[in-house]
């Protein structure tokens, strides 16, 4: 018969993370808001028949979500000096 093993704390590493697809996504919309803006404040006599607010759509809400992907690992970056150790025991299941 063998033995349970014991459960022995062991050094565990705690910190908190940006989540990066909600942050990425976030920018994008914010992108495509700024895009709706920009179309809405281009004259009406002005525009022409292509479709330009596909493309600002597109472009800024490119631009927002490589923006929201920017901040989130320049948070996860600075976030990650402050990691804390801690001893915890594993819980049996």
């Amino acid at each position: 018969m063998t033995k349970p093993k014991q459960n022995l704390p062991e050094e565990v590493e705690i910190r908190r993370a940006p989540k990066i697809a909600t942050w990425a996504i976030t920018g994008a919309v914010f992108g495509a808001i700024v895009a709706f803006v920009v179309y809405l404040l281009i004259p009406q006599d002005q525009r022409s028949n292509e479709n330009i607010l596909g493309l600002l759509i597109l472009s800024l809400g490119s631009l927002g979500f490589g923006l929201g992907l920017f901040f989130a690992l320049a948070i996860d970056l600075l976030t990650s000096r402050k990691t804390k150790r801690a001893l915890a025991e594993r819980a049996n299941q």
